[in-house]
């Protein structure tokens, strides 16, 4: 018995960090930003960049693009065709593939970050995006252009679940509120990017030129990750490749002590059972720790209760594999999870920020004339702006107060819309629209990217992230689809849809949602 306990007493004081020296290391948990962890955050966003130039880039150049006084006009003797004819209907469609292109990609996310790994999705996704830039930059024909957005849109899915898990996955402790929000904040600048650049081209050809140029941060980004990108630690643990894991992790947060945070990492892994050594029977406090081998144990052979312990304690520190979705719903702390996200998710696109960013222009003509598309780019920046502070915020303020200022925010505002619309009082409108971006920047805007990978653990995190970002992208097209819809239907009082939504999540999450929630998992 005595190699027995010998063992237990060598692993209970294993240390993940050797270190001979003796020079004592902060504990990693207390690091701010390293500076390679700042890089692979930097080059994880230019994604979230490339989301937001798809997401946009049809605004400014609309009538360019659609506008064919004389049909397939063209007056520059080239084969391809000056504009593409589209009617209110068809061009809606095309503006909304994206979504639907989103929503495949955002299914089949999990699969292929599970499979292939964080960092080759994120790596090998942007091929979607170059594809779908060329397709529709040499379109011929509407068709064309709309598989170019859908293909498009399947790397903005993929983007939506890939790009926030591995930035959560690398991140600090300390800061991966704020880094996790950077995915956001990327989007909304593509978003203004794309405008800015738009208006000097939206003439002919110059709307070609632009869906070109959109695929230059895709590539960027296929090189940079190429080269200098690694996998998270996360999911190196989760494929039982601990020694990688441990070197990958010592790199992100070089000069710091990992020991602590490498074993909270662990923990969000795998659950050991209470194990006794009650006549023979091995006990372990209830830990999560990985990469336990034991290879051989003396046992005496008088004592025949323990004869299986080397095979039972090998089950015990087998590594946790991924989950199924009847898994993930038949687990009680993962369904609980799972209702609050989905909560969350769908009522970011249910809010009717897409009824603001695709009418702004409408609701701005009124007040300022053909300067209206300067005043929607306003719209853009003003979400900027706000994304911008809650990164500097989430981390100080919290999730919960946050999201519920956000949903409170939003509700206001859409009521606020209304009134100004029934009284035709463009400064209230004007107002509630700022105040409806502005809300909706602080927290419901970026926070559900990421909190998917702050309150699942990895095992169930794939699966997990899919159906949100499956619902997530649905959403989006549903309000794309049926908000014209609603638009002529109910007028002016189409925002007290939305302010019921936004209120009724506000309630929800007011109950539920909790940051006690929010584990290092």
């Amino acid at each position: 018995m005595s190699l027995i306990n010998q063992s237990i007493n060598e692993n209970n004081n294993f240390n993940l960090n050797e270190n001979n020296s003796n020079v004592v290391l902060k504990d990693s948990k207390i690091a701010t930003l390293p500076t390679y962890c700042l890089i692979l955050t930097l080059i994880a966003v230019i994604g979230g960049l490339e989301n937001g130039l798809n997401f946009g880039i049809t605004n400014i150049p609309e009538q360019t693009i659609r506008n064919c006084t004389n049909g397939y006009n063209n007056n520059n003797g080239s084969k391809i065709s000056d504009c593409l004819p589209m009617n209110d209907l068809l061009w809606g469609f095309a503006v909304g593939s994206v979504s639907l292109g989103g929503l495949i990609g955002g299914i089949s996310a999990g699969y292929f970050q599970t499979r292939f790994g964080r960092k080759k999705a994120l790596t090998f996704n942007t091929i979607f995006w170059v594809i779908g830039g060329v397709l529709i930059s040499a379109s011929i024909n509407p068709t064309m252009f709309i598989i170019g957005r859908i293909i498009s849109g399947i790397g903005c899915g993929v983007g939506t679940v890939v790009i926030p898990t591995y930035i959560v996955e690398i991140s600090t402790i300390k800061l991966r509120g704020s880094l996790g929000s950077a995915y956001q904040l990327s989007v909304i600048t593509g978003i203004v990017l794309i405008q800015l650049v738009g208006l000097p081209l939206s003439y002919v050809p110059g709307w070609r030129i632009l869906f070109a140029v959109s695929t230059i941060p895709a590539i960027l980004q296929l090189i940079l990750a190429s080269i200098i990108g690694v996998e998270t630690p996360r999911y190196l643990i989760s494929q039982n490749r601990i020694e990688e894991a441990k070197m990958i992790l010592q790199k992100l947060r070089k000069g710091y002590n990992i020991d602590s945070e490498f074993e909270e990492i662990v923990r969000g892994q795998n659950k050991l059972k209470e194990e006794k050594i009650v006549q023979g029977q091995i006990k372990f406090e209830e830990k999560k720790i990985e990469n336990l081998k034991i290879e051989t144990i003396e046992i005496e052979k008088a004592n025949p209760q323990i004869e299986k312990v080397e095979i039972e304690i090998n089950e015990v520190f087998e590594v946790r594999k991924s989950f199924t979705v009847f898994e993930l719903l038949k687990d009680p702390y993962c369904r609980k999870m799972m209702v609050i996200l989905l909560v969350i998710h769908s009522t970011q696109q249910l809010s009717g920020i897409q009824g603001i960013v695709l009418y702004s222009t409408a609701i701005f003509t009124d007040a300022f004339g053909n300067a209206a598309k300067y005043a929607t780019i306003s719209v853009g920046i003003a979400i900027l702006i706000f994304t911008f502070l809650s990164t500097l915020s989430f981390d100080k303020i919290g999730r919960r107060p946050l999201l519920l200022s956000s949903l409170f925010g939003i509700s206001l505002s859409s009521v606020l819309i209304v009134i100004g619309s029934i009284y035709k009082n463009n400064i209230l409108v004007i107002f509630a629209v700022l105040l409806f971006v502005g809300t909706f920047g602080i927290a419901l805007g970026s926070l559900p990217f990421f909190i998917t990978s702050e309150v699942l653990p990895t095992h169930s995190l794939s699966v997990g992230s899919s159906i949100c970002l499956g619902i997530n992208w649905f959403c989006n097209f549903l309000v794309g689809l049926v908000f014209p819809v609603m638009k002529n239907s109910l007028q002016d009082y189409t925002f007290l849809v939305f302010a019921g939504i936004t209120f009724a999540s506000l309630i929800f999450n007011w109950f539920y949602f909790s940051e006690a929630s929010i584990n290092n998992l």
